[in-house]
């Protein structure tokens, strides 16, 4: 059997160990974020250069005295000083560091609201985010990102390529490009649009201490959260859960009244009368303060057209035709809405269409309550209008009455406030007696009415912008539209007009004059040393 010299082994183990260490730090150098992949290699090169150091202890003691070795450890324990230095001043820069935003609009520096709220973080928030290796969009997301980081160390992030992790992303539910995941312990949220608004928004609901329940009501023929057919709300529920809200159902002669805990009702399309007692409830609850999310269908008797009407609600006993949506692949009954309330928090900037299968109209009612404040909050195209004869509609032959239908637009979605002044009773009864008698406090409830529910079931929900209006309209409801508003900001186009003489002094300068002043230096050394 052959033995290998002894030698040779140490230099072949010198050799590659020092090849592996080179090609470790040049790896280092382009994906720094691999850095717990990239130690692996030190870790093995390390020893075969020490190796070959202990195989070559005599060469090697012998080469070091030498004067050129002297000057040469000299040089190398200044190189070394000089990057220990720079790992010094790097490693104090990634824990007290300093930027300047020079952008005329701040564009990368994070609003004073985010920056309080993550240095107020008490516990880890990492994020996964789900982009393409080339995605255009990956490095704007990974600067936002890094703003995020670099105010609390508590704020981790990573990226990952869906279509190169497959499984990680059916882990998460994530179904398109530029998803981030937020999670803190075992909460999570998605965030689908970067912008600092929704990222810290999210980022807000994921830290929020308790949860929110929003209750469906039911017994009157109302969608179903549970029913996982085209007209059930399975799809709702899952939504409202994917906020971090729970969510159950409420039979209200079984309950006797609106749990306390009811950050929002939601009454998707009753089909049959509600009781006189159950309305009393409801009257109850928005004297708490209570917010209602009332969705009601055409051609039904609720009770709660009149019941609304108290509280500046007029829901019409009508059916909105628009022959626009026809071009949509829709039919007349299906009208498209596509202007809102753009000084209302529930639709601010936002312009997306929405489609309502078979709505009646909803409008503000003429009523002289000063404590009562209505919005018209979406409307129909101007070639729609509500279509009062039901008969005439059925049979086929509806068209516009100027003297009994609304022309379009019509508004299918009205928000109500209500200041209700009273005085704090039941549990704190005792208290304020104590302070000297009961308190007069102001709460204001919140009432928003739609003319139709199905716009929000299982085959609607994820239709253009019906998701998006539903869970903005579920976010006002519980007081959670105005966590953070924060402006966003446009990359500035500021190019630079230069005139004739400054582009031909600029011209002559950089590219005729310094080369020419290098190349006369030049030519001056060479002569001197000829000579």
């Amino acid at each position: 059997m052959a033995w290998i010299d002894r030698n040779r082994l140490f230099n072949i183990l010198g050799y590659a160990g020092f090849t592996l260490c080179v090609v470790t730090a040049i790896a280092y150098g382009i994906m720094p974020e691999k850095i717990q992949y990239i130690w692996i290699g030190w870790l093995i090169g390390g020893p075969g250069v020490m190796a070959y150091v202990v195989g070559n202890f005599e060469t090697v003691k012998t080469y070091l005295k030498r004067r050129s070795a002297r000057y040469g450890a000299n040089a190398a324990v200044l190189v070394m000083l000089f990057l220990g230095v720079l790992v010094f001043v790097e490693a104090i820069s990634a824990i007290h560091y300093l930027q300047f935003d020079l952008t005329a609009n701040k564009y990368y520096t994070l609003s004073d609201q985010t920056i309080r709220l993550l240095q107020g973080l008490t516990e880890p928030v990492h994020v996964t985010a789900f982009f393409q290796e080339a995605a255009r969009t990956r490095e704007e997301a990974k600067d936002l990102l890094s703003q995020y980081a670099n105010v609390s160390r508590r704020f981790t992030f990573e990226f990952v390529d869906p279509d190169r992790f497959p499984g990680k992303a059916r882990r998460y539910k994530v179904t398109t490009y530029g998803t981030i995941v937020l999670e803190c312990g075992t909460r999570d949220q998605k965030v689908t649009e970067l912008s600092e608004e929704k990222l810290t928004n999210a980022l807000l609901r994921l830290i929020r201490k308790g949860e929110k329940v929003v209750y469906f009501l039911s017994g009157h023929g109302e969608k179903s959260i549970e029913d996982r057919k085209k007209g059930g709300y399975s799809t709702v529920k899952e939504a409202i859960q994917d906020q971090n809200y729970a969510v159950k159902e409420l039979l209200l002669m079984r309950a006797h009244e609106v749990p306390e805990d009811a950050a929002v009702l939601i009454v998707p399309g009753p089909q049959k009368p509600l009781f006189p007692i159950e309305l009393e409830m409801l009257e109850g609850f928005i004297d708490r303060g209570g917010h209602i999310f009332i969705l009601l269908d055409p051609e039904t008797q609720t009770g709660l057209e009149k019941f609304l009407k108290e509280y500046g609600i007029e829901v019409g006993n009508d059916i909105i035709i628009d022959k626009l949506s026809r071009l949509f692949g829709g039919d007349y009954l299906t009208p498209i809405v596509s202007k809102y309330a753009l000084n209302h928090p529930i639709t601010k900037n936002f312009n997306t269409a929405s489609f309502f299968p078979v709505a009646r109209s909803v409008a503000p009612a003429d009523i002289d309550d000063p404590e009562v404040e209505t919005t018209r909050l979406a409307f129909t195209g101007e070639s729609s209008w509500a279509e009062t004869d039901l008969e005439k509609l059925e049979k086929g032959r509806a068209s516009f009455d100027e003297e009994k239908d609304k022309r379009g637009p019509v508004p299918v979605a009205v928000v109500s406030t209500v200041k209700i002044d009273k005085s704090k009773k039941g549990k704190e009864e005792e208290k304020n007696k104590e302070e000297g008698g009961n308190k007069s406090v102001s709460v204001h409830a919140r009432i928003v009415v739609f003319g139709d529910s199905d716009f929000a079931s299982n085959s609607y929900l994820n239709l253009s912008g019906n998701r998006d209006l539903f869970l903005n309209t579920l976010s006002w409801l519980a007081e959670e539209e105005d966590l953070i508003s924060i402006r966003p900001k446009k990359r500035e186009n500021t190019p630079v007009v230069l005139s004739y003489t400054q582009g031909r002094v600029i011209f002559w300068s950089s590219v005729i004059l310094l080369p020419g002043v290098v190349l006369v230096i030049g030519i001056i050394v060479f002569r001197s040393k000829g000579s």
